[in-house]
C-alpha cells in the first residue's frame, strides 16, 4: 500500500502544481492584455489627438499668417489648444505609470 500511497501523494502534488502553473499563465495573459490595451489604443488614441491639436494650431496660425493678423500665444483658439495638449500629455503620462505598476504585479499566491 506504500507504493499507492506514494503515488497518490506525487500525483496530488503534480497536479497542485499544474493548477498553480495555470492560474499563472492565465493571469500574464490577462495582464499582458491589459497592458496592450492600455500601451496600443488609450495611448495611442491620445497620441493621434495631440497630433490633431498640434495640426489644427498650426492650421490656424497659417491662416493667420497669410491673412496678415498677427498671433500670440494669447490667442483664445492656441490657448485652448494648448491647455488640451497639456491635459492629454498628464493624462497619457498617467497610463504609462499604470502600465509600469502593471508589469511589476504578480500572480496572488496561494
Amino acid at each position: 500500500m506504500a507504493l499507492i500511497d506514494d503515488i497518490r501523494k506525487r500525483t496530488e502534488e503534480g497536479l497542485k502544481t499544474l493548477k498553480e502553473t495555470a492560474q499563472d499563465i492565465a493571469f500574464s495573459m490577462e495582464k499582458q492584455a491589459m497592458i496592450g490595451k492600455r500601451k496600443y489604443l488609450d495611448v495611442a488614441k491620445l497620441q493621434r489627438s495631440i497630433q490633431k491639436m498640434n495640426a489644427e494650431i498650426g492650421e490656424y496660425v497659417y491662416d493667420q499668417f497669410t491673412c496678415n493678423k498677427s498671433v500670440s500665444s494669447d490667442d483664445p483658439f492656441i490657448r485652448d489648444r494648448i491647455a488640451s495638449i497639456t491635459r492629454t500629455r498628464l493624462t497619457i503620462r498617467d497610463i504609462e505609470e499604470e502600465i509600469a505598476e502593471l508589469e511589476t504585479t504578480k500572480p496572488p499566491r496561494r
